[in-house]
């Protein structure tokens, strides 16, 4: 993903992932399959977090 200098990303937690998110890659097959470019497992108790540009108003 190219980032362009001052757009923000936003996150949504992930409908279809199951489980605890361990690693970081089955999560972005996840967050792809659900529309999403990207996906990361974050927090201390780990969730899949999917992400995307935000759009900009």
């Amino acid at each position: 993903m190219n980032m362009v200098l001052g757009q923000e990303m936003c996150e949504a937690k992930s409908i279809n992932f199951k489980g605890m998110c361990l690693k970081w890659r089955n999560c972005k097959q996840v967050c792809i399959s659900e529309g999403f470019p990207d996906g990361r497992c974050k927090g201390f108790i780990r969730k899949c977090v999917c992400r995307k540009f935000c759009l900009l108003n």
